[in-house]
């Protein structure tokens, strides 16, 4: 039954996608909105295989996949110290905790011209502001997961004479990890968001500097067609790491 739902889903997600592209195709078809505003979409996908076979496209998703790949490291490793540190200490969890949600509700990509002061316009910019961006939901989640811990399980773990080491990897992280993957998953998406947008402001290479030259140029199909491939790229990631956080929380959820 659940996986007869999961298809039906899949299915209504493609449908609606059809249906969009082919009212989009339409639209710009018949003059209702101007080629030099919207790519038909047929004419997307056709300029997106042709850059497949250039190297403009791949030097350009080398740099933002090199940038994506160094903001998740830092991400996650910041993120998850941070976050187990706001479990361990209280007063630190109370003085920090509503800073965090509220620099996470905040457009932080406002913040670029301060770090563009420091840093320069260049990936180094990129890179940290990323980190920055996707340390916070990943911190908040590690925290969030290690404080709703029932009590049982460390009395559990105490009536088992466990070692402090013991206690934390047997017990602690499996049972905090269905809220940690979930941060893990948006910290991935705030950093690849956040290098994509940022390369975008500093035209310091990759994708987004790529839709930002195109865009300066009056290149619409390459407009939409990297804008596509960043999509698709968010898409399968996304789906990737929802399959993981299920699979996750059916394990230890």
């Amino acid at each position: 039954m659940r996986l007869k739902r999961a298809h039906t889903v899949r299915a209504a997600q493609l449908g609606i996608v059809l249906t969009v592209a082919v009212a989009l195709e339409l639209l710009v078809d018949h003059g209702v909105i101007n080629d030099l505003i919207l790519s038909r979409p047929s004419q997307m996908i056709v300029r997106l295989w042709q850059d497949f076979g250039g190297e403009e496209l791949w030097v350009s998703f080398a740099v933002t996949a090199r940038d994506v790949v160094i903001a998740v490291t830092l991400s996650l490793s910041i993120g998850t110290a941070m976050g187990y540190a706001l479990h361990r200490f209280f007063m630190l969890r109370r003085a920090l905790e509503p800073l965090l949600v509220a620099f996470y509700s905040a457009p932080a990509v406002l913040l670029y011209p301060i770090f563009m002061i420091f840093f320069g316009q260049g990936n180094e910019t990129v890179v940290v502001m990323a980190v920055v961006l996707a340390t916070v939901p990943v911190a908040i989640n590690v925290a969030v997961g290690f404080n709703s811990i029932a009590p049982i399980w460390r009395k559990v773990g105490r009536s088992l004479h466990t070692t402090r080491a013991q206690m934390f990897f047997s017990i602690m992280v499996p049972a905090a990890m269905p809220t940690i993957v979930t941060g893990f998953r948006l910290g991935l998406t705030f950093a690849l968001v956040g290098v994509v947008a940022l390369e975008f402001l500093t035209y310091s290479g990759g994708l987004g500097k790529l839709v930002s030259w195109r865009y300066f140029v009056f290149d619409t199909d390459g407009v939409y067609a990297a804008i596509l491939l960043v999509a698709a790229i968010a898409i399968v990631i996304n789906a990737l790491l929802s399959a993981l956080e299920r699979r996750v929380r059916r394990r230890w959820g």
